[in-house]
């Protein structure tokens, strides 16, 4: 039987995280553009335009997070290691 270790783990949390950080940026982008739209009296985005911004976002914030979430992890665990050597 396989057993998953704590890299493994800490992989899969790193991918969780990017995943709900890209969703609720892609909810953000989505709910400006609708906004947007609404409080002009014309059409300022298509939706096209924002189903392409949507997948820009998606993509440019999946490259951003993957690289900044190991770093905070890193960090709160050293925090936390220096909390519980004390």
């Amino acid at each position: 039987m396989l057993k998953f270790g704590p890299k493994d783990k800490r992989t899969r949390v790193v991918l969780l995280s990017s995943l709900a950080t890209s969703l609720l940026l892609i909810n953000l982008f989505l709910l400006g553009a609708l906004a947007t739209n609404m409080f002009r009296g014309e059409m300022a985005y298509t939706q096209v335009d924002m189903a392409a911004g949507a997948i820009f976002v998606f993509v440019i914030t999946m490259i951003i997070s993957m690289s900044l979430w190991p770093k905070i992890m890193d960090r709160l665990e050293s925090r936390e290691e220096g909390k519980k050597a004390s």
